[in-house]
């Protein structure tokens, strides 16, 4: 399964992905730690494929 951490900073945001939660966990943790805001871990479904408009940058 894949998941993917999606974080903002005060101008951009960003979407990896992992295979493994505890990579997307460690990640997550680490953007935290270097100011990143509203960052989350989910499972990669679907729903997720459909980004929102304003949303324009993927990293892995």
């Amino acid at each position: 399964m894949t998941y993917l951490i999606l974080a903002r900073d005060g101008t951009s945001r960003i979407v990896l992905k992992r295979s493994n939660e505890d990579a997307a966990e460690k990640k997550a943790r680490e953007l935290k730690e270097m100011g990143w805001f509203e960052v989350e871990v989910r499972e990669d479904t679907a729903a997720d494929i459909a980004q929102p408009a304003d949303h324009k940058q993927t990293l892995q």
